[in-house]
């Protein structure tokens, strides 16, 4: 989990780092969301459409599953 949530911060800063109010992160430091082989990471809801897409995109390509909460079902 951590070489994902590596990915996911390339792109926006962690929460805990971010003084220009970027981040879609609700929480940081996002790593403290993993446990075992699972991730749960809030997002603002003014970016959550945007952020969820990436990461479910990033997810696609390590060969990982997202299930989208708010959607109830498996992102593509």
């Amino acid at each position: 989990m951590a070489a994902y949530v590596a990915v996911l911060l390339e792109r926006w800063c962690d929460l805990t780092e971010d003084d220009e109010d970027t981040s879609p992160w609700s929480t940081g430091p996002l790593i403290n969301q993993a446990s075992g082989p699972l991730i749960y990471f809030p997002m603002r809801f003014s970016m959550a459409e945007e952020a969820s897409a990436h990461a479910a995109a990033v997810a696609e390509t390590m060969g990982l599953v997202c299930f989208d909460v708010q959607q109830d079902r498996l992102r593509p």
